[in-house]
C-alpha cells in the first residue's frame, strides 16, 4: 500500500524541518549517502528528552538539514535527547534511539525517516516529502509566524494544549517589522493596548483586557513593574521571542493584575559559528544598528558564547523629542554533564532622551487640532536612564525525560538624570494660552527574582501525567523621589515662543518602597481519557512590604506595613482533544494583588480580589505551522485602591467585570506566505455603579491586527517579498468631568523586500500608509494626550553569515 502526500516546503531557508515517511526494512544505522564534508563537520547540541517532532526541530535548528518524515508517524514518540558534541549523523542516531524509526539522505542537506519493517504502521512511503515545519520552542531561524511550544507555564507545552489564549511574537516576525521595543511588539499582540507617557522614549504601560501589566517575565523569572516602569525593557535584539498570556496567571507569576503575562525569553548561545547584522534608517532620523555573533568557544562545544549589541538613535515626529540607546548582551552556556547545562550573562542599556509629554486640550472635551509635531514642554527636557541586568541558571535533563531548571535574574534600573516639564493646564480657545509645570526626579528600581522548579512524567493507572512542583522569590527595592511644581505659561498656538528658564530642583518628596513575596506551586496534568486531561494547581504566597511617604504636595506623610500569610491561589482547567489537531479547553483561574495605598483613616487597603472564567478552542494546521484560537473570558475585579479626594488618599472601588471574545491566527498559510491576525472584542463595567477609570476607557471594545507577508519563490518576481497590515481599534476616551474621545481608526503599513541571495536581504516599510491623524492616547484637559504617528519609512538591511 502507498500513501502520498503534497509536499509543502518553506521557501528559500536551507535550515527547515520538512517532511517525507518511509517505512520499510532497515535499521537505526544509517546508510552512507551522506556526503563526506557534512559527515566530518562536529556540532554541539543540547536538546533535552521530549517529543520527538520538537527534538528534531532543534537538530535542524543546529546542523541545518532538512528532516522530512510525516507527522502522522512521529506523533507520539518521544526523544530520549541528546547533550554533547556529535557529527551529525551520530546524533540523529541518538535522538531516534528507541522510536522505531532510521535515517537514509538524500543528499548532504535532507534526510528522510523510515520506519522497520513489521511495525503495525507499515505504511511504504519512500522518500516522499510532505511539508510542514515541525517547530520548537526556539523561533530564531524558523522563518515563522507562530512557534511548536511556549515556555511561559514552566517547561514547554503546545499552543493548543495552554487553557488560555496565548499569543507569541517570534524572532521573524520582529525582524519583519522593524520591531525593535516591547511596546512595538505588544502594540502588534492581540487584545494590546499600549498607553503612552511621553513621545521619544519607550516610557509606557502595556494594558490587556482592561488591566495593566505590572509584572513582566525574562525567561520565566517574574519582574515587579509599576507606572510607566515598562521603559526598563532591553532592545528586543537580545530576545528570541515575546510570549503573551491573556488573564490572569496567578499559578506562575503569584500576586498581580488579571490582565495577562509577558514573558521575554532570551537568545541562547548556539552549538555552531553564526554572525548576522541589521542596519535601518527612517524618517525624523530614526536609525537602527545590531550586531549578533554566537558559537563555540572550546574545541569540543561544551562551553558556548554569544554577544548581541544594539544601537539606537531616534528623533521623533514632535518637534525637540529624540532618544538615544545603546545596548550590550552577553551569555555563557557551559555542560557540566550532559545532562545539566550552566548559563551566566548580564545585559547593560542607556537611554538618553528629550521626551515630549503630550498635549493640553481645550476643557469642554474637545482636542487640539495643531500640528502633530507641535512641542509644547521645555526644550531641555532630558531623561537618562542606565539598567543593568545579570541572570544565573541551571537546567537539568531528568533521564525520565523531566526537567529541573532553577533561574536566578538580578535587575537594577536607575535614572540619575530627570528634568523635564510638562503640560498642566486648559487652554483657552481664543489665545492658545496653556501651561506647565517643572519638576526634577530621581528613580532607582532594583529588583530579585528566583524561581526553581521540576517537571517529571508519572505513570499511574496505565496512563502517563505530569507533576509540576516549584518555588519562587521576589524581592521589589524603590526609590522615587522628586521637587518642583513651578508654573510657567506656554501657548499652543505659537509654540515657538515658549521658553522656560531651565530648572533643577531639590527633590524632598517622594517614597520609599521595599516588598518581598514568597511563592509555593504545584500543578498536575492528569490524563483522564485518551481524549481529555484535567489540569488542577495551586500557589501558596507570602507577601511583605514597608512603604514610607514624605510627599508635601499632597499632604501625604505615612508608613504602612503590609503582610499576607499563605494565600491560597487555585487553579483549574480542562482540555478535551477533540482531534490530534483541535482542542476545546474551559479553566479558571483566581486573581490576588496586596495593595500599600492607605484610606482617610490611614489604614492599608485590603488586596485586590478577582477570578477569571475562560473557554475555548485551539487549532493545529499544517503540522503546527499555523495555529488558530478562539476564546471568550469573564473576569471579575474587586477591592482596587482609587485615588479619591482632590489626591488625598484612596478608596476600595467595588466590583469591575471586563468580558469578551478573542481569536487570532498565525503561522504560515503556504510555503511562502506568513500571516499575523487577531480580533479582540472587550466590554468593561463597574458592577457597582462607581465611575472608574481603571481600564475602562483606554482599551477600546474592538481591536484588529492583521500583518502578512508574502514571498515570491518564482516568475519575474522571484526573491522580491511583499507585506502589508492594518491595525484598527474602535473608540477610546477618558473619563473626566468630560469626556475626552478618540474616534475609532485604522492605520495601514505597507513593505516591499529584496533577498539578494541567502545571506542579503533589504526592505523598504512605510507606516501609516495613508497619513492618518489621530490621537494615540487621550487623557484631559491639562495634559498627556499624544497624537499618533505620522506617515513614515523605514529601509533595513539585514546580513547574515
Amino acid at each position: 500500500m502507498e500513501h502520498t502526500t503534497a509536499t509543502r516546503r518553506l521557501p528559500g531557508v536551507p535550515t527547515l524541518l520538512s517532511l517525507a515517511i518511509a517505512l520499510g526494512c532497515g535499521t537505526l544505522a544509517l546508510p552512507t549517502l551522506a556526503a563526506p564534508a557534512a559527515q566530518a563537520q562536529v556540532y554541539r547540541f543540547e536538546i533535552p528528552a521530549q517529543s520527538l517532532d520538537a527534538a528534531l526541530a532543534a537538530f535542524s535548528a543546529v546542523t541545518r538539514v532538512q528532516v522530512l518524515v510525516g507527522a502522522e508517524v512521529t506523533q507520539g514518540l518521544r526523544s530520549p535527547g541528546l547533550s554533547g558534541s556529535y557529527p551529525q549523523d551520530q546524533a540523529l542516531a541518538r535522538l531516534l534511539a528507541g522510536t522505531g524509526l532510521s535515517a537514509t539522505y538524500i543528499d548532504r542537506d535532507s534526510v528522510t525517516l523510515e520506519r522497520r519493517q513489521g511495525d503495525d504502521a507499515a505504511l511504504q512511503l519512500g522518500a516522499t516529502m510532505v511539508g510542514g515545519k515541525v517547530l520548537g520552542a526556539t523561533t530564531e531561524g524558523s522563518q515563522s509566524y507562530t512557534t511548536g511550544a511556549l515556555t511561559i507555564g514552566k517547561g514547554e507545552q503546545k499552543l493548543k494544549d495552554i487553557p488560555q489564549s496565548v499569543s507569541v511574537v517570534t524572532r521573524q516576525r520582529m525582524d519583519d517589522q522593524n520591531m525593535n521595543s516591547l511596546q512595538d511588539a505588544m502594540r502588534q499582540v492581540t487584545g494590546a493596548t499600549i498607553k503612552s507617557y511621553n513621545s521619544g522614549s519607550s516610557l509606557n504601560d502595556v494594558y490587556m483586557r482592561g488591566f495593566l501589566v505590572d509584572q513582566v517575565q525574562v525567561d520565566g523569572v517574574s519582574q515587579m513593574t509599576g507606572q510607566g516602569d515598562l521603559m526598563t525593557s532591553f532592545d528586543l535584539a537580545m530576545f528570541d521571542r515575546v510570549e503573551v498570556l491573556r488573564g490572569p496567571s496567578g499559578l506562575y507569576q503569584g500576586a498581580g493584575e488579571p490582565g495577562g503575562t509577558i514573558n521575554l525569553v532570551r537568545k541562547r548561545a548556539l552549538g555552531q559559528f553564526a554572525l548576522s547584522g541589521e542596519l535601518s534608517a527612517g524618517s525624523y532620523d530614526r536609525y537602527h544598528s545590531t550586531v549578533d555573533i554566537t558559537g563555540p568557544l572550546n574545541s569540543d562545544g561544551s562551553l558556548r558564547g554569544r554577544f548581541v549589541t544594539a544601537y539606537e538613535d531616534n528623533k521623533s515626529f514632535v518637534d525637540y523629542a529624540q532618544n538615544e540607546r545603546p545596548m550590550v548582551y552577553g551569555r555563557l552556556e557551559y555542560d557540566v554533564t550532559p545532562d545539566t547545562t550552566l548559563s551566566l550573562g548580564g545585559a547593560y542599556q542607556k537611554n538618553h532622551s528629550t521626551p515630549a509629554f503630550g498635549l493640553p486640550a481645550y476643557a469642554n472635551g474637545k482636542l487640539l487640532d495643531v500640528k502633530r509635531s507641535t512641542f509644547v514642554d521645555a526644550k531641555w527636557n532630558e531623561l537618562d536612564e542606565h539598567v543593568w541586568e545579570s541572570f544565573f541558571e541551571v537546567d537539568h535533563a531528568l533521564e525520565n525525560g523531566g526537567q529541573f531548571k532553577t533561574s536566578l535574574t538580578y535587575r537594577d534600573a536607575e535614572t540619575p538624570t530627570r528634568n523635564f516639564t510638562w503640560s498642566d493646564g486648559a487652554v483657552d480657545p481664543a489665545t492658545g494660552a496653556s501651561s506647565a509645570v517643572a519638576y526634577s526626579y530621581y528613580t532607582h528600581i532594583k529588583t530579585l527574582g528566583l524561581d526553581s522548579f521540576v517537571t517529571v512524567p508519572v505513570e499511574a493507572f496505565g496512563r502517563t501525567h505530569e507533576l509540576t512542583v516549584g518555588a519562587e522569590y521576589q524581592h521589589l527595592d524603590k526609590d522615587f523621589t522628586y521637587g518642583g511644581g513651578e508654573y510657567f505659561d506656554t501657548n499652543v498656538f505659537d509654540p515657538g515662543s515658549i521658553n522656560i528658564p531651565k530648572q533643577k530642583y531639590e527633590m524632598d518628596n517622594g517614597n520609599w518602597s521595599k516588598s518581598h513575596q514568597y511563592g509555593l506551586y504545584a500543578r498536575t496534568k492528569i490524563s483522564a481519557t485518551d481524549w481529555l486531561d484535567v489540569i488542577l494547581g495551586s500557589r501558596v504566597t507570602w507577601f511583605e512590604s514597608d512603604a514610607h511617604n514624605a510627599n508635601a504636595f499632597f499632604n501625604n506623610f505615612n508608613s504602612t506595613e503590609t503582610s499576607i500569610n499563605r494565600k491560597v491561589i487555585p487553579y483549574g482547567a480542562l482540555v478535551a482533544k477533540l482531534t490530534p489537531e483541535l482542542s476545546a479547553y474551559a479553566s479558571y483561574t483566581s486573581v490576588f494583588k496586596p495593595q500599600t495605598d492607605v484610606n482617610a483613616g490611614g489604614q492599608t487597603i485590603a488586596p485586590r480580589k478577582g477570578k477569571q472564567y475562560e473557554i475555548g478552542l485551539k487549532r493545529e494546521f499544517y503540522d503546527g505551522r499555523l495555529n488558530g484560537s478562539v476564546a471568550l473570558f469573564r473576569i471579575y475585579d474587586e477591592n482596587r485602591a482609587e485615588l479619591v479626594a482632590n489626591n488625598q488618599y484612596y478608596e476600595p472601588q467595588g466590583k469591575i467585570r471586563s468580558q469578551g471574545w478573542e481569536t487570532e491566527l498565525s503561522g504560515n498559510l503556504t510555503d511562502n506566505w506568513s500571516i499575523s491576525t487577531g480580533y479582540a472584542f472587550t466590554m468593561l463595567k463597574s458592577l457597582s455603579g462607581e465611575d472608574t477609570n481603571q481600564g475602562t476607557t483606554i482599551t477600546p471594545k474592538h481591536n484588529f491586527n492583521l500583518w502578512t507577508r508574502y514571498e515570491f519563490a518564482d516568475g519575474p518576481l522571484k526573491d522580491f517579498s511583499v507585506g502589508g497590515g492594518v491595525r484598527a481599534v474602535s473608540a477610546t476616551y477618558y473619563k473626566r468631568d468630560v469626556d475626552f474621545v478618540q474616534g475609532g481608526y485604522s492605520i495601514a503599513t505597507a513593505q516591499v523586500g529584496y533577498k539578494f541571495n541567502q545571506n542579503l536581504s533589504a526592505t523598504l516599510t512605510a507606516n501609516n500608509l495613508f497619513d492618518r491623524t489621530y490621537y494615540e492616547r487621550v487623557d484631559s484637559s491639562w495634559g498627556s494626550n499624544f497624537y499618533g504617528e505620522p506617515r513614515n519609512l523605514t529601509f533595513s538591511v539585514r546580513a547574515k553569515y
